[in-house]
Order: structure tokens, then sequence, then C-alpha cells
């Protein structure tokens, strides 16, 4: 317990220093949601959708997925909304909330059922309505509407009473029926019943046919003419967020699909041919297939058998029986009208499943390949900009929003601490026009302690440790602590170097921030470029600046000439600098205005580049893309390396 106290604190203090650190740039706060299984499928899509235009809470167990979400913009709180009153204190100041934690499996202990989805959503009502929440959206399931027939256009007003074939829809309607109760004592709650949800990260629904089908097969009732209604993820996130804010709906159930309902067997092939699988089939007659399930029921709850039937009654009845969904109510009264169709959501499902699939051999290759050269990174903040969203890209609010300044420190096991980027430095302030200028367009704020050489100082790290320092590019807000260095090795890209030696207004590169050649023990240019790795799919130059795959230069054109990225093999991580100016704002990236683009080196590279990343972060989701701005907590990476070769030099 004292371990989860301590990441309770934690997570209060990460929303007092975001609150300060807001209101110092005397700007209206975001509105505060707080989404509850934010680790889990729906969650990490709410955050992704929120996380533009709200002040995000995400809460939960997973600290690497949590990690994740907080480079989306999110603040992540660590935590089990299960364990008592251990969560109450992060729903203080918060707008809205979204449950979206659930024990969601088709079997299960009863008792951690009604822990997790009763009493726990009771406990979470309660904490809305005393800490002044405005409004809580509820993510219910259409499962209880299951029965033992055919059922079209289902309105929510058809919902049982009660309904036994399974412990997690007895929870549901028990959960459903409690927040009734919490909406009569004044607290505003919206409830969603999603059907099917789909999309790239399903671990449940669609996995479990494409598992069944590399296996016995299929179930297939009745020919699979049956038809069913599927929902594309991405529509739930849409359809919380109207949810959210919509006037007059308080109290009021809504179905969510994608309104495309049709046959199973149709569906299903449509997965397994972009899955690249070809159909196997099990055809079962339903009466006798029920009975079966219902007697692996039994035997499983009297021996007390661990795992899940090999068949249940709901998966009977899901796969037997037709079941629709009237959304009506939701067209009219949220507005919502689904973004995403499904044979987009099915086209990427099946991509990303088929190269998961074929990644596997390739994935393992790439792990033993690992150097196993650098033991930790820690991603450090020196000083921050402010700037406002709405000047920046066409469609979006005017918003100010801090962009900070990273400097990144690499520990590697043989050469050492190494530095990429160094952050703002005091010189930023210094006089001149061209200063001036960028302190007005970019108000720049570095509070005491933020120099890149107090915070390594601040974690024990003699600043004096750095041997090597790498350059993306040379703008103030990287190259600023560089000063601070003495007797470092110095390596950028060819053009970088080109531009510290002559600067000027129109490569953003300042004579006052540049280091006296003396200070620099050598600098080096990488030459010579890989053509097999595969970053060559994606980047036109990749090098190997150390020679043992630990640290992988990219060339990432169109913000400035020879700007640098890197791809840290150990972690799985790349840093792609100024490549964009946040995860959440890479959809923004195509409407950047006019004065913006022309900061830009050349911006139909930049959007070239941008493009390139996203197609490699689709083709390859395991990698961390961390761009230099965006938002979220320090953070600290740490890779497991073999005993023998943990010393390094501090």
């Amino acid at each position: 317990m004292v371990q989860k106290d301590r990441e309770y604190e934690q997570c209060s203090e990460i929303k007092d220093k975001n609150e300060e650190y807001e209101d110092r740039q005397g700007k209206a706060l975001r509105k505060t949601v707080l989404v509850t299984g934010a680790t889990g499928f729906l969650g990490q899509y709410l955050v992704k959708r929120l996380a533009g235009n709200y002040r995000v809470l995400a809460l939960g167990r997973n600290r690497e997925k949590g990690q994740r979400l907080e480079q989306l913009g999110a603040i992540f709180c660590p935590g089990d909304f299960t364990e008592g009153e251990s969560c109450a204190e992060y729903f203080t100041g918060v707008e809205y909330v979204i449950h979206a934690g659930a024990l969601s499996t088709v079997w299960g202990c009863r008792e951690d059922f009604y822990q997790t989805n009763v009493w726990a959503t009771a406990r979470i009502a309660r904490w809305c309505k005393e800490k002044g929440v405005r409004r809580l959206v509820y993510i219910s399931s259409p499962s209880i509407y299951t029965e033992k027939k055919d059922q079209y256009g289902i309105r929510e007003e058809d919902a049982p009473v009660k309904n036994d074939l399974n412990d997690y829809i007895r929870s549901k309607l028990m959960s459903e029926q409690e927040l009734q109760k919490w909406e009569s004592k004044g607290l505003e709650i919206v409830i969603l019943r999603p059907r099917g949800l789909i999309g790239i990260g399903d671990n449940s629904l669609v996995p479990r046919l494409l598992r069944a089908n590399e296996g016995i097969g299929i179930p297939l009732f009745r020919g699979g003419s049956n038809l069913v209604d599927l929902t594309s993820v991405e529509n739930v996130a849409q359809a919380c967020e109207l949810a959210m804010t919509a006037k007059g709906v308080s109290g009021q159930i809504f179905n969510i699909t994608n309104g495309e309902p049709a046959d199973f067997k149709e569906l299903l092939e449509q997965f397994l041919s972009a899955a690249g699988e070809k159909p196997h089939y099990r055809r079962l007659p339903f009466w006798p297939a029920y009975g079966l399930a219902a007697g692996l029921e039994g035997i499983y709850r009297l021996l007390r058998m661990p795992g899940e039937p090999p068949l249940t009654r709901y998966t009977v009845c899901t796969l037997g029986f037709a079941q629709t969904m009237d959304i009506s109510r939701a067209r009219r009264l949220l507005n919502y009208q689904p973004e995403k169709g499904l044979k987009e959501s099915i086209r990427e499902y099946g991509e990303w499943w088929r190269r998961q699939k074929e990644g596997k051999a390739a994935g393992r290759d790439r792990e033993t390949q690992k150097p196993e050269k650098i033991k930790k990174v820690i991603i450090y903040h020196c000083g921050y900009c402010v700037n406002d969203l709405g000047v920046i890209f066409k469609g979006r609010k005017r918003e100010k929003r801090c962009f900070p300044a990273s400097a990144v420190l690499i520990q590697h096991q043989e050469l050492g601490n190494i530095l990429y980027d160094t952050g703002y430095s005091e010189a930023i302030f210094g006089k001149g026009i061209f200063l001036k200028l960028y302190r007005r367009l970019n108000p720049v704020f570095l509070n005491k302690g933020q120099r890149i050489q107090e915070r390594l100082a601040g974690d024990g790290i003699c600043p004096e440790s750095i041997r090597t320092v790498i350059l993306s590019h040379a703008h103030p807000d990287h190259i600023g602590g560089l000063t601070g260095f003495d007797g470092y090795e110095l390596i950028t890209s060819e053009k970088v170097q080109r531009s510290m030696r002559q600067p000027g207004i129109r490569n953003l590169v300042v004579t006052s921030h540049l280091p006296a050649s003396e200070k620099i023990r050598s600098w080096r240019v990488p030459q010579k470029t890989l053509d097999r790795h595969f970053l060559c799919r994606y980047f036109g130059r990749v090098y190997d600046l150390f020679g043992d795959g630990s640290v992988i230069g990219v060339e990432l054109e169109g913000h400035c000439k020879g700007q640098m990225g890197l791809w840290l093999a150990d972690m799985q991580l790349f840093l792609a600098a100024d490549a964009c100016w946040g995860r959440d704002l890479v959809q923004d990236t195509k409407r950047m205005r006019l004065i913006p683009r022309l900061i830009q080196d050349s911006f139909p590279k930049y959007r070239d580049t941008l493009r390139q990343i996203c197609r490699m972060k689709k083709e390859h989701p395991e990698i961390e893309v961390i761009f230099s701005h965006q938002q979220g907590e320090e953070r600290t990476l740490i890779c497991a390396i073999a005993p023998s070769r943990q010393k390094i030099e501090l």
C-alpha cells in the first residue's frame, strides 16, 4: 500500500503542477475530463480523441500504457478504482467523467464482476456527486439484450429488467440500475450501449474468431445468415464526446453502432480476407450446441476449473441469432453520425492483423538483434514556449499551449552519457532584434533549475560526464544548453553543421547560442548511410552513429535542413525531433496556417516526413514515437541489460 499511496500522491502533484503551469500563462484552463479504464482498448481511443481539446486525466493500472497516453497529452493517474477510496482525489476539479473501466469478459468469478462493475461504479457515481462533476458518461453493454431469438431494431427501452445468461450481463444491468438512483439524486448521467467494438488494438472480439478459425473452426449456425451490428471503436469515442456535452440528455440511454448491419458470415469473410486468412467453419445446430455450452459451464463452475469453457451460452446465442440495434435516439439527441465506416475499419484491422502475424518472425529477429548497449533514457523539459493553437492551425480553437523544450539523456554501457539536444538556456533572453522577435512570437519561460546542467545535477549526474552531444538541429530551443558543456564530441548532420558555421535568421540559428570551438573536443558528421536497415523503407538517410546499432540517426527533412531524429533499438523508441509539435497535432499539421508554414524549410517535405513517420508507426505499432515538444510529463525509460554489462560512469 505504501507504493500505491506514493503513486496517488505523485499524480496529485502532477495535477497541481499542471494547473500552475497553465495558470502562469494567464490562460483559461481547458475543461477537465477523467477517463477510467484509460489503458484499455476503448480508453486509449478516448484519450486520443479528447486530449487535443480537453485536459484529460487518464486513470488506469498499466503504467507502461500510461506512459504512452502521456505522449498523447494526457496526465496518467495510476490507480485501481475498485480499491476503496484510493482514487477519490482524482475526481477533484473534474468537469466530465467517462467511466469506461470494467471487467468485460464472458466468463469469470461472480464476485469479481459485482466488485468491479456494480459496487465500484456506484462508488464512482458517489465521487462524481461529492466532487461536483457535471456529468458522468457510463459505458454499458448491449449484451444485456441477448436472448435465444432473432431481434431486429432493438430500442433502448427493450432492455430486460433481468437476464441471467452470465454474470457479466447481470452486473451491467445492476450497474445501470444503480446509476439511475444517482441520477435521481441530481447527478447528470448518460449511458451508452456500444455494440461489438472493432479497431486496431482489439484483443477480444475479432481475435477470438480469428484464433478459432486457425483452430477447430468458427462455429457457424443457420449458415451464418443472422444479421449483426458492429461499431468502429473511433465512433464509440465520438459518441462519448457527444454524450459529455449534449444538452437535455441526462438520464438517457443510447444504443451505439455503425448503423451498418450485415450477415455474420459476410462480415466474417471480409475480416478473413483482409487478414489474409482462409475461412474454416464448423457448422453446428443451435440447440445441441446450447445444451453443450450449458453443460460445460456447469462443469467448470462445479469443479472450479481455471480458464473459460470452450463454449458458453452467451457465445452460442451471439453467433446463432440476429441482433441489430436502433440508433435513431443517438442520431436525434446526440447528433451522432458515425465518422468511420465499417469497411474501412475491417480493412485496417485486417492489415494490422496480417502485419502482426507476418512480423512475428521479423519481430523475434529484431529482439535478438537488440544491441543491449543502452541502459536508461531520461527525457527532461528544459524550459518551454507558449503559442496559440488557433494561430498555428486552421480549424483549431484559440487556445494557448505550452510546448516544452526537451533534452534527452541516453546512458550507453560503453560510451557513457550521451545527450540529445539541450533545451533552452538564459541565452534566449539576450539582446538583439532576432531574439526579441523570437520571444514576442514564442514567449519563452525558463524557471530556476530547468537548465539541462541543473536537471542532470539534480539527478546526481555530473554534467562533466557528458561525453557526446547529438543535435537534432540548431534552433534556440535545441541548442541553448550546449554552451554549458566542455570537452564533448558533437554529432550533427552535415547540413546542421553548415547552418551553425553560417548562422542567420533564415536558418533560425543565433550566434550567441553557439559554443566556442575550444569547448568541442571533436565535431563528427556521419557520412556512411545504411541501406538495409528497416528504417530505410521510410527515410532517405539512415546512419549508425556509433557502429554498434545502438543509436541510429535518421534525417527528417522539412522543418530545417538536416534535422536528425534518433532510433534507439534497445528501447523501441523513435525520437522525432520537430517533425511535428505533438502527437495529438499530427492531423492538424496538414491545416497549418501560412506563417508557421513559412518557418519550415520546406512544408511539402515537412508533411512528407510526418507521413512517413505515421506509416512507420502503423506498420510497427510496437515503436514509440516521441516529438521534442509534445505535451506530457518528463519520463525515465529503463532497459533490462545483463548484469555483467550494467556498469556506467556518472
